[in-house]
């Protein structure tokens, strides 16, 4: 079997999946790894003897690389995406594509230029429940049609003041509501119309010193007529059972769907704090990674090795970003914030 040679740029708290996806799949060659930190740097040669490099221009000098994965902070994408583009490795993004609608237009441009394949890791699309939803949906005979949705995913604040430190240059909406911005555009099979978006900004900004949203709650119209309230946060209390919340209802002309993505069906209780792991996003077992968050890493491989369309395109990273960056907007000026069509 012919492998392809595949890096990965940020190994952080998620990039790491990546790199256990690449390690594992049959059809990969892990040529490098990319990190700032000299700490992880060390860990990945150590521990998985994968070379590793401070940045893309040492990786690209130095290896021949055919695709490769971008989990840097939500802000910094842009730059090793163009940078592969131009370089002509296909490249899969962690969620967002980018933080605002221009920078993904660029990605975009310069990815078809090129004849690069550009993936959005909205793993969201692979949960064996959205995919039920998905093709329930789809069956509007049965189903009916939409007639308003809505959709929480909240994380503890755990998150933005232990997990990584650039909470500052992100928001809910961009690390948690882009995620439901894109299941539902999939869900209503169109694009949204218009944003409207409150929110509120004390709790991290004057306990943390991170000048950050606390909670985001945004209401989006869709083409179809069906409208959607979503909710995000990142300041869940740290005894929370899960590192993440998450709620959908869905009410169609003929049914109602309700969905609970916190509680997977096992709870654990110990003396200090109960958890509800989810088993069916990374799950390990003979020294296998399987689950909704490996499956879409290597889907990717798979798009790029048979030249086949990805779940989750540029253009799908591009329409959730202007919902994002609407309800940016929203925040900011207080008004009704209208979608423009791509031209």
């Amino acid at each position: 079997m012919n492998k392809i040679n595949v890096a990965v740029v940020g190994a952080g708290i998620y990039g790491i999946h990546h790199v256990h996806a690449y390690l594992q799949n049959p059809q990969v060659n892990l040529v490098g790894v990319c990190d700032l930190s000299a700490e992880i740097r060390e860990k990945i040669a150590g521990e998985y003897h994968v070379k590793t490099y401070t940045n893309t221009e040492e990786l690209f000098a130095n290896e021949t690389v055919d695709a490769m994965s971008i989990a840097t902070p939500d802000s910094f994408h842009v730059e090793p995406a163009l940078h592969a583009i131009e370089k002509g490795v296909h490249i899969l993004v962690e969620k967002p594509l980018a933080t605002s609608s221009d920078d993904c237009r660029k990605i975009i441009r310069a990815a078809n230029a090129k004849g690069i394949k550009v993936g959005v890791d909205f793993h969201k699309r692979w949960d064996p429940v959205a995919i039920n939803v998905y093709k329930a949906l789809r069956d509007q005979e049965n189903t009916g049609f939409p007639i308003r949705g809505y959709m929480s995913m909240d994380d503890t604040i755990d998150v933005p003041t232990k997990w990584f430190k650039w909470g500052h240059t992100s928001s809910p909406v961009h690390f948690l509501g882009i995620h439901c911005f894109d299941l539902i555009r999939w869900y209503m099979g169109c694009e949204a119309k218009s944003v409207y978006a409150v929110g509120s900004k004390e709790l991290l900004l004057k306990e943390h010193n991170i000048d950050s949203y606390d909670s985001v709650q945004t209401i989006v119209e869709f083409e179809n007529g069906c409208s959607w309230v979503v909710e995000n946060s990142w300041v869940l209390p740290s005894g929370f059972p899960k590192d993440n919340d998450g709620r959908t209802t869905i009410l169609t002309s003929k049914k109602f769907f309700r969905i609970d993505s916190q509680d997977r069906g096992i709870q654990i209780y110990a003396e200090d704090k109960g958890r509800t792991p989810n088993v069916y996003f990374f799950n390990e077992w003979n020294g296998k990674q399987f689950g909704f968050g490996v499956e879409p890493i290597n889907e990717f491989i798979d798009a790029v090795i048979h030249d086949r369309p990805y779940m989750a395109s540029d253009i799908d990273g591009l329409e959730s970003a202007k919902i994002a960056e609407a309800a940016h907007l929203s925040l900011r000026t207080g008004n009704k914030m209208v979608i423009e069509r791509e031209k």
